[in-house]
C-alpha cells in the first residue's frame, strides 16, 4: 500500500502559475504581510529583509529571487508561509496559498541528480490530475545552506527564545474567523468537488478522495449561524477535509484565510457553560479575534451517519477515470440502496446505480411505446428512458419539491435511464422481504418490484420502500436481454 505525505502549496507566481509545496509539519503557519518588511543590507541577494512576528522578528526570503524568476516583486496581499528549520523560524514569501493535500508516494518523482546543482532548492516535482497539475516541492536543506544561514544571522536582530506553538487553519464563516487545528485537517479542496447525490439530513453532500466516500456538513449550520436553505457558494467557498478516528469529514466554510500558530498562553477561555466545541479565543492583532472551535465536538451529534456514509467505496477506480466528469460517480458497498421519490419512496440497488445525470440529455419521443418514453446520447451509447412515474402509474403530488434526475441503471451490459423526481439518499440496509400483494396497478410490473425494504426516516418513522429490479425490466418490459440471459416468466420470484 502507497504511503501518503501532507504538504502546503503555495502559488509562488501567479503570471507563470508557478506551483510550490512544502511539507506541512515544516509550516508553522501562513499569512499575509502583517506589517512592512524591513530591508536589511546583506550579501545574501534573495533575503527580502525581516518582519516582526508577535514576541519574534523573522527573516523573509524572497523566492522569486531564489528561484532566478523574471518578475521578482510581490503585491501588498503577498502570504507569509512561516516555517520551522533546525530551531529557527524563517517567512517565505509566495503570492498566495493554495492548497493542503495529501499526495501518495507514486505521484512523487524525485528530480535526476543530473539535473540538479549546488544552487538547486526543488528536489522532487508532485504530478496530480495525470500531469495537468506540477507542483515543485522546495527542499528547506537546500534552501537554507550554511553559507545562507550565516548571511540571514548575522544582518536580521537576534531572536527572542522560541516557544511552543499550536497551529491552527483559520477559516471565514458569516463574516467571524474561526480555527480548527491543523493536526486535525488533511487537506482542503474546492466546493465544486460536492457531490450532492449523497445529500441526507444535515450532510450536504461528499467529496471523493483516493476511492473514498467522504461526507461534508455546513459548519455555518452545525453551529446555528445560518439555515442549510440559505446557504449560497461562492468561487471562495472551500471544503476543509478532517479526520475522525478511521474516518474523514468535510466542512464547508466561506474562505480559508491562512494558517496561524498560537500559544496557549494565547488562548483565553470563554466563560460560562460554553459549547462543548468551543476551544477558546485568541487575538490577531489588535481588531480581529478568532473562535478556537474542536471539530470533533462539532459534528459528535452526525457521527453515526458520517461513520456509516464514509464506509462506501468506488467498484472499480480505472472505469471510473472514464466516466464524465460532471457525471456522479458510481459508488458501491453491500447491501446499499439508492432512494429516489416519484411523488412515494422507491429504492434501487447501489450496485445497479452506474451514475446519475441532470435531465438535460433527455431527448422526448413521443408514442414509441407505452414503455420508453425517450432516449439519451450516453457517450455515444443510445440509452433508453422510462418515466417511472408513468411506468408505475404513480402520479401523486410529489412531497419534495421536484429536481429531475436521470438514473443510468444496469444489468450486464445493458442500461437503461429511470426518469425520477428527486433523490432522497443512500441508505444501508442488511435485510430486504419478498414484496407481498401489489396494488391491482402494480400487478403487471410485480416482476420488477419483487422487494422491499425498512426506510427509517429523519422523523424516525418506519417506511416499507419497493425496490426496482433493473434487470427485470430491462428483460421483460424493454425486452433487451442483458448478457443473453432468458426472459423470466412475470410470476416468477426474483431469486435472493
Amino acid at each position: 500500500m502507497s504511503n501518503e505525505q501532507l504538504f502546503a502549496s503555495f502559488i509562488l507566481d501567479r503570471k507563470e502559475d508557478v506551483e510550490i509545496a512544502l511539507h506541512a509539519h515544516a509550516v508553522l503557519e501562513a499569512t499575509p504581510v502583517a506589517q512592512s518588511i524591513r530591508a536589511v543590507p546583506t550579501s545574501t541577494a534573495f533575503l527580502e529583509g525581516y518582519m516582526p512576528l508577535r514576541k519574534d522578528v523573522i527573516p523573509v526570503v524572497n523566492l522569486k529571487k531564489r528561484l532566478a524568476l523574471a518578475d521578482v516583486s510581490y503585491s501588498s496581499d503577498a502570504k507569509v508561509a512561516v516555517v520551522q528549520h533546525g530551531n529557527k523560524r524563517y517567512g517565505l514569501l509566495f503570492d498566495d496559498i493554495r492548497d493542503v493535500l495529501r499526495v501518495e508516494d507514486q505521484y512523487i518523482q524525485p528530480l535526476e541528480p543530473m539535473l540538479m546543482t549546488d544552487e538547486t532548492v526543488v528536489s522532487s516535482l508532485i504530478k496530480m490530475d495525470d500531469g495537468r497539475r506540477i507542483i515543485e516541492m522546495l527542499d528547506l536543506k537546500k534552501l537554507f545552506a550554511d553559507k545562507d544561514l550565516a548571511a540571514m544571522e548575522e544582518a536580521v536582530p537576534a531572536v527572542v527564545k522560541q516557544q511552543v506553538y499550536t497551529r491552527y487553519v483559520l477559516f471565514s464563516c458569516q463574516e467571524q474567523m474561526y480555527g480548527v487545528n491543523v493536526e486535525d485537517t488533511r487537506e482542503i479542496c474546492f466546493f465544486s468537488e460536492l457531490n450532492e447525490m449523497f445529500a441526507s439530513g444535515a450532510i450536504e453532500g461528499a467529496v471523493q478522495i483516493r476511492g473514498k466516500i467522504v461526507p461534508v456538513l455546513c459548519c455555518a449550520a452545525l453551529m446555528g449561524r445560518q439555515q442549510r436553505e440559505s446557504f449560497t457558494p461562492t468561487e471562495n467557498t472551500r471544503i476543509i477535509i478532517m479526520k475522525r478516528g478511521d474516518h474523514n469529514f468535510g466542512l464547508i466554510v466561506d474562505r480559508v484565510d491562512r494558517i496561524h500558530a498560537v500559544t496557549q498562553a494565547d488562548i483565553m477561555a470563554v466563560p460560562g457553560q460554553a459549547q462543548a466545541y468551543l476551544e477558546g479565543v485568541c487575538a490577531i492583532g489588535e481588531e480581529q479575534n478568532v473562535i478556537l472551535i474542536d471539530a470533533m465536538q462539532l459534528i459528535e451529534a452526525q457521527a453515526d451517519k458520517i461513520e456509516a456514509m464514509a464506509r462506501i467505496r468506488r467498484e472499480n477506480e480505472e472505469n471510473e477515470k472514464q466516466k464524465v466528469q460532471s457525471s456522479t460517480r458510481h459508488m458501491i458497498t453491500e447491501h446499499s440502496y439508492l432512494l429516489f421519490s416519484i411523488g412515494k419512496n422507491f429504492a434501487i440497488e447501489l450496485r445497479d446505480v452506474q451514475e446519475i445525470l441532470d435531465t438535460d440529455e433527455y431527448m422526448f419521443m413521443p408514442g414509441v411505446n407505452g414503455v420508453v418514453s425517450g432516449i439519451i446520447n450516453l457517450r455515444g451509447d443510445i440509452v433508453p428512458v422510462v418515466e417511472l412515474k408513468k411506468f408505475y402509474d404513480h402520479y401523486q403530488a410529489c412531497v419534495l419539491e421536484p429536481e429531475p434526475k436521470l438514473i443510468i441503471g444496469k444489468a450486464g451490459n445493458s442500461r437503461v435511464a429511470l426518469l425520477v423526481d428527486q433523490i432522497v439518499t443512500i441508505y444501508k440496509q442488511e435485510q430486504y422481504h419478498q414484496t407481498p400483494s401489489l396494488c391491482p396497478e402494480l400487478q403487471s410490473k410485480k416482476d420488477t418490484l419483487d422487494r422491499l425494504i425498512e426506510y427509517i426516516n429523519e422523523e424516525d418513522l418506519r417506511e416499507h420502500v419497493l425496490v426496482v429490479n433493473v434487470a427485470n425490466l430491462l428483460r421483460n418490459h424493454l425486452f433487451i436481454d442483458p448478457d443473453g440471459m432468458e426472459p423470466e416468466p412475470l410470476e416468477e420470484e426474483r431469486p435472493a
